[in-house]
């Protein structure tokens, strides 16, 4: 079997597969690996740049364990099998009267994907996906189930939140959820300068913003999303579907295709025919449909969790960057910010973050380009998301955490011989003591 993920990054070859629909089956599944010697990684959406899904061992897909096993109004809690996948557990809670407070900006991912990664959306007020999980279950090693909570085992807790998949199998995860909301967009097209320069006041007056520059431009997208009482806009679907599919996919995707082939001519093409079609957009809806949107154009992608304070510094200096290396760039820098917390490997541990992503359309050589971005970010004391790519390995990351230590005690205590090992985890964490 060949697999390869959803932005053709990476590719591996398992020496077998498994898609548990128990959890019992997910221990016989750990359990026949270890008789065999073999590794065992999970895989989701694949939706991960890197290679943290990999494995020339035995892949498990969780696509048939993705069940909602309790709704809890009172509590506002949801609990579910941990395949599910992000827009099957939206309409879960909807169809319950409840929604996430935060979410990313794609539904494919599951949400065991999602929290291993630490996947976030934007808000100044609210965490990564993570952040929202009260209670997990894991198959570990030696195919025993155990129960994480911050009243069972705070530190092992945090160490799971975001696990990289280096700890177990995630079975079950509880998340802490809310009554369901509207949320009112508005987007519009603003000079950069101009967004830079109330960087502080647009990040503070809206619950969850976020901005895209288009390189080459002046060109920046602003994105404001903030909670109200008012009902859904009609719907209008050719409208819809010319904005999302047409526009942002569609005709996007053909100007990157033109890129491809004569890079030189990228700047123009984002001059004249990317930043132009980027419109105002007024519209309240359902707060997941909101906060997510397709993704049809296939990218490489990097992103640095950078401390908050250094957001305006950081994107002119990717501006100049881009200047001063000629980088033709066919895609735009996203920025976005998320709340401080707690957990041991989250991108965002212990202080206030923005996150600046960027791309590049498949099958185009990103490396010189990120590599530079990666260099300055470091210089802000940046974290990696790690299911985007990086170059960072354990040496230099573990400084970047105050935790890191606490985590890799963990990781070696639930899984000593590495059976959850592959070649990203021993890369970025170090290989367990026991592994052969």
């Amino acid at each position: 079997m060949k697999w390869t993920n959803w932005g053709k990054t990476q590719t591996c070859n398992p020496s077998g597969t498994a898609k548990p629909k128990s959890e019992s089956d997910i221990r016989e599944t750990v359990l026949n690996a270890a008789r065999s010697n073999k590794t065992v990684k999970v895989v989701g959406a694949g939706h991960s740049f890197t290679d943290i899904a990999c494995t020339d061992g035995v892949m498990v897909s969780l696509d048939d364990y993705g069940e909602v096993l309790n709704v809890d109004k009172e509590k506002g809690t949801i609990t579910v099998q941990a395949g599910i996948r992000l827009r099957d557990l939206n309409e879960a809670l909807a169809r319950e009267g409840l929604g996430m407070s935060n979410l990313g900006d794609i539904a494919y991912q599951s949400i065991a994907g999602s929290i291993s990664t630490a996947t976030h959306g934007t808000g100044r007020n609210f965490g990564n996906i993570p952040s929202f999980v009260t209670e997990l279950t894991m198959v570990l090693a030696d195919g025993s189930v155990q129960r994480f909570s911050p009243e069972v085992d705070e530190t092992a807790f945090r160490a799971a939140q975001v696990g990289l998949g280096a700890l177990g199998i995630l079975s079950t995860v509880t998340l802490k959820c809310e009554p369901a909301f509207n949320l009112r967009a508005v987007e519009d097209a603003t000079p950069l300068d101009d967004v830079l320069a109330n960087l502080d006041d647009l990040i503070g007056r809206n619950e969850h913003f976020e901005f895209y520059w288009f390189p080459h431009t002046t060109a920046a997208w602003t994105k404001q999303n903030n909670r109200t009482t008012d009902p859904p806009t009609p719907r209008r679907r050719w409208k819809e579907f010319q904005n999302d599919i047409i526009m942002s996919n569609v005709a996007f995707g053909a100007v990157c295709r033109v890129g491809r082939l004569r890079p030189k001519m990228i700047p123009t093409l984002t001059q004249k025919l990317v930043a132009p079609g980027v419109g105002r957009i007024r519209r309240v809806a359902r707060s997941d449909l909101v906060y997510t949107s397709p993704r049809l154009v296939r990218f490489s992608e990097m992103e640095y969790a950078i401390p908050r304070e250094n957001a305006r510094e950081a994107v002119e200096g990717i501006r100049k960057l881009i200047d001063a290396n000629g980088f033709n760039v066919n895609f735009p820098i996203e920025f976005r910010v998320v709340k401080s917390d707690d957990i041991l490997l989250s991108p965002a541990h212990g202080r206030e973050t923005c996150y600046i992503a960027v791309h590049m359309y498949q099958k185009m050589d990103y490396k010189p380009y990120f590599k530079a971005v990666e260099e300055l970010m470091m210089g802000f004391g940046g974290r990696p998301h790690w299911g985007k790519l990086h170059f960072r390995t354990a040496a230099d990351l573990k400084p970047a955490y105050p935790r890191w230590d606490d985590f890799i005690a963990v990781r070696n205590t639930l899984d000593p011989k590495g059976r959850f090992r592959n070649a990203y985890l021993d890369r970025v964490l170090g290989p367990p003591p026991g592994a052969n």
